[in-house]
């Protein structure tokens, strides 16, 4: 029970200029500590810049970009696995849309449908699901359906009793039965055997002798005497044609079988909603769950042993991309969807096969697919030595770390796949701007404009390792309602957290798991509320609802927040100038050094901005406690869940683009349902400095300007048959400044190309051309696939004075990058970068030389960031080509007509009014404001 001993922590001595004050240990024991703020910006591009491959134990990458978002986008996040019986559902529909649950993902396994008859369910089926989806429709929850062929019972099948003549023993390939009636070979198995039904699978049979061959050993002894057998409608997924040429019919007929059930659910689910004719058919499908759980029906040779071999697979070709074997269910589905005369409008289609891997991003989408989910769940983790290998790990100054070092410090919070503590963070897919790994971003598109939606159709925090540790200490079961307490309490902070900071980073909907999963596990409604509501009759009394629990209770109050907000076009972004910590509180120790120093609580200081109007917002912010079971007060029982409450954090910080002066503040507590006090430090035209009082769990500061705030509404971008015209509607007066060109940079300015041959830039070169990014990837085949030398020249312009980071992501090695003469990248590695300090509005020449030793596929593009530009392609100096300033009139539609602008070019403005400012769209890399093919 060393969770619940109170860590004796040591503070590193900080730098001379903070304030010396007294501090908290993390047990909440006072030490003389110093103020300090902190160092880096509060949102650094730098935080993500991890290569796939790698982790860190020092990075946030949540903290590498900061949007601020209308109430709508926390609202669209709230979503549930409706795991509930078909009594239930409807009580439990209608507390759940009480809270503000929006989407519910119910599981429609494909083994539900009829053997005889697949456009309908087995009968008792059919009416549980009928109820289900009854429930959410009357409560306007949409249900995510989930697609799924779980191997216990994976496709329509049929059982039935034979007698084994003699008895098998483990290790046998053959069964003997005293009759073969009803056994159809490779489609007939046993039940028992493994996890997967129909293991091993009948392949032939002679009824003669009864002798049964079998497509692999048996895994236990089975006695002579009655025996269950299934026979699966269809076989598990396999290839088309054999490795001796023959054709595997049983393929297409199972992929044909699969479209059935994808049209059997899809018109069930119309029916039951009543939008077989509406504008939106008022759900969406998930294909598959887990590749890695229950999915032994995707591979034939998790049947065989040995196993079967193939010569050729399912396919499916869109465009240049193909994909073989089981994933096929994807894009046809998908297909499916797309096609008009299916009635299907507004049915969203997600990959479920991404759950636990992280190929997937948003130039891999196909027609009619609309994303991706993942299945971020997080437990228990002691990170030391011992349980962290000696992967390669970047250190603290974003340098590769030599030393292998791994800070001793538990992590046990929701927010963990937002960190880099694994390579796959989520952050990779929902950072508005390219990282390392280029196609993962938030607006990466197959070049119809349409990014992925990233979705979490199962995540929450595992309370079952501590609530075992609780009940070994405390000597209490399961039942114990302290216990029981401590357990809602910590799933409660979980929640808000979760669909606060979830919804934020930009995840589309986040389906929690589940409504009903055990007190101790993962429910997020208690035990007690379906056993009063099975007391009740299965009927919504007020009983029943006292027991909906602090989760529910305190995520609906912070949706009653969330609908006081209107929809806005354009939110206001705003931004973290400073954030201090006046009484430092440690995370871990480091070694004293610059590559592994301390980490506090204000390197874990969310700041999660929405705008509820023009003048009006909310800010979520909380102390992300990395272990949220860490004794903050040692004196409390251990089964007293205050016992694990932070104690209060002051913390001071500064936003901007916010009008300050004369602005009402105050903070609400979504927990105690109360307002809370904020002081006001300082405020000006365009900032306001607070000190807030800060939680583990988020609180909203409220800040209402006084007057009316800038709003942009309405901005469209309208092709029309001879040009294009970009209009927007200001509610106050002010100034725009509008460029248009190529999507991303969105302005006309090129660099000069020059091809030479291998290593001789000195001679003339072999062609010449204008491009307008370095941006040349493999598949384009813009750079040509052959031993050569390039070079590009041009100009540049920052819009920033500071330092500036430029970095090439390349397959060669041999690159050199010149700024105004001063060579600041002559170097191997991927990225290879180099920073050099810029001014604002002054121009300068640029030159990349760049050599490949290879004849093969290349690719280069060249991006910089600055502490105030994110990480994005380097853009040319337009010189005052496609750029427009005007004066604005509030109130009054700005119009401007945009000729020859083509496909794949957009606009881009930038809105000041009295020093606050508006951008449209807030992210170059954003898809609004581009024309589309």
């Amino acid at each position: 029970m060393k969770r619940f001993v109170p860590l004796v922590l040591t503070f590193a001595l900080l730098a001379s200029t903070c304030i010396t004050g007294i501090g908290l240990f993390r047990d909440g024991t006072a030490a003389t500590v110093s103020a300090a703020p902190l160092e880096r910006p509060y949102t650094d591009w730098r935080q993500q810049e991890i290569q796939f491959g790698t982790r860190s134990f020092y990075s946030a990458p949540w903290r590498a970009y900061m949007d601020t978002w209308d109430s709508g986008r926390f609202l669209e996040t709230l979503g549930i696995n409706f795991n509930v019986t078909a009594q239930e559902a409807d009580a439990t529909a209608k507390v759940l849309a009480d809270s503000g649950i929006r989407s519910a993902r119910v599981e429609f396994n494909w083994g539900n449908l009829s053997f005889d008859d697949e456009t309908q369910f087995i009968p008792q089926q059919g009416q549980n699901l009928t109820k289900i989806l009854t429930a959410l429709r009357d409560n306007n929850i949409r249900p995510l359906l989930l697609l799924n062929a779980n191997s216990g019972g994976p496709a329509p099948y049929k059982q039935f009793m034979l007698k084994l003549s003699r008895s098998a023993k483990a290790g046998d390939r053959e069964i003997y039965l005293e009759s073969t009636e009803g056994i159809r070979p490779g489609y007939t198995g046993l039940i028992g055997m493994a996890y997967q039904t129909m293991y091993p699978i009948i392949t032939w049979v002679d009824p003669a002798t009864g002798r049964c061959e079998l497509s692999a050993p048996l895994p236990k002894d089975i006695p002579m005497g009655a025996v269950t057998l299934v026979q699966l409608k269809y076989q598990p997924i396999s290839g088309t044609t054999f490795a001796d040429g023959t054709v595997n019919p049983a393929a297409e007929e199972t992929l044909k079988g699969w479209m059935n059930y994808v049209k059997t659910v899809t018109d069930f689910a119309k029916k039951v909603l009543g939008t077989a004719n509406a504008p939106d058919a008022g759900f969406d499908l998930e294909v598959w769950n887990e590749w890695t759980f229950g999915s032994q029906f995707l591979d034939i040779n998790n049947y065989y042993n040995p196993p079967l071999t193939f010569a050729t697979q399912l396919s499916y070709t869109e465009g240049n991309q193909t994909i073989t074997g089981y994933e096929v269910l994807l894009p046809k589905t998908a297909q499916y969807v797309a096609q008009p005369e299916n009635k299907l409008p507004g049915v969203r289609v997600i990959s479920g096969f991404s759950n636990q891997r992280p190929w997937e991003n948003g130039k891999m989408m196909w027609t009619g697919q609309a994303g991706f989910s993942r299945h971020p769940y997080t437990g228990y983790a002691h990170v030391n030595e011992t349980t962290y290998p000696k992967n390669v790990t970047y250190n603290a100054t974003g340098t590769i770390d030599q030393e292998h070092y791994v800070p001793d410090h538990v992590i046990y919070f929701p927010e963990r796949w937002f960190y880099a503590y694994q390579t796959e963070f989520v952050v990779r897919d929902i950072q508005p701007f390219p990282g390392p790994w280029s196609d993962h971003y938030r607006y990466s598109n197959p070049g119809n404009g349409k990014p992925a939606e990233v979705w979490m159709s199962e995540t929450n925090l595992n309370r079952l390792n501590f609530a075992q540790d609780l009940m070994a200490a405390a000597k209490v079961d399961a039942k114990n309602e302290n216990l029981i307490r401590v357990m809602h309490q910590m799933g409660m902070k979980a929640l808000l957290r979760m669909f606060t900071f979830y919804s934020h980073k930009g995840i589309k909907t986040a389906e929690i798991f589940a409504a009903k999963g055990g007190d101790l596990s993962y429910g997020v409604l208690p035990d007690a509320f379906f056993e009063e509501l099975k007391k009740s009759n299965y009927i919504l009394t007020p009983a029943v609802r006292e027991k909906v629990g602090p989760g529910l209770a305190t995520l609906s109050n912070a949706v009653r927040l969330m609908k006081t907000g209107t929809a806005i076009d354009l939110p206001r972004p705003l931004k973290v100038e400073s954030l201090n910590e006046p009484e430092p509180r440690l995370v871990f120790k480091g070694d004293g050094t610059a590559e592994h120093p301390d980490v506090y609580h204000r390197d874990d200081f969310a700041v999660l901005p929405f705008q509820l109007d023009s003048n009006k917002f909310a800010v979520g912010y909380y102390d992300i406690t990395r272990d949220m079971t860490y004794t903050w007060d040692s004196t409390k029982d251990i089964l007293d869940s205050t016992r694990y409450d932070m104690p209060p954090e002051t913390f001071e910080m500064t936003l901007s683009n916010v009008r300050g002066t004369n602005a009402k503040v105050y903070a609400y507590d979504p927990v105690t349902d109360k307002n809370v006090p904020v002081q006001l430090v300082r405020s000006t035209t365009t900032t306001l400095t607070v000190q807030v009082e800060t939680m583990d769990y988020p609180r909203f500061l409220m800040i209402e300007e006084a007057g009316k705030g800038p709003l942009i509404t309405r901005p469209k971008l309208v092709k029309t048959p001879t040009e294009a015209v970009f209009s927007f509607i200001p509610n106050v007066s002010g100034k725009v400044s509008i460029s248009w060109g190529p999507y991303p940079v969105r302005s006309t300015g090129t660099f000069k190309e020059e091809s030479f041959p291998h290593n001789e830039f000195t001679k003339a070169p072999l062609s010449t051309r204008d491009v307008q990014l370095i941006d040349f990837s493999k598949a384009s085949g813009e750079i040509a696939p052959r031993k050569g030398s390039w070079r590009w020249t041009g100009t540049i312009v920052p819009k920033y004075s500071e330092d500036y980071t430029f970095l090439i992501e390349t397959d060669g090695c041999k690159m050199e990058l010149y700024i105004d003469g001063t060579n600041i990248v002559k170097a191997c590695g991927q990225p290879t970068k180099g920073t050099i300090s810029l001014k604002a509005g002054k121009s300068y020449d640029l030159i990349l030389k760049y050599t490949n030793d290879y004849a093969t596929p290349h690719n280069v593009s060249l991006y910089w960031a600055s502490a105030s530009q994110p990480r994005e392609l380097v853009a040319p100096d337009s010189k005052g080509k496609n750029q427009l300033k005007a004066n604005v009139q509030g109130n009054l539609a700005g119009v401007l007509t945009l000729p020859n602008l083509k496909n794949g070019e957009g606009v881009k403005m930038e809105f000041e009014s009295e020093g606050i400012i508006i951008r449209y769209p807030q992210w170059n890399y954003d898809v609004q404001g581009v024309l589309w093919p």
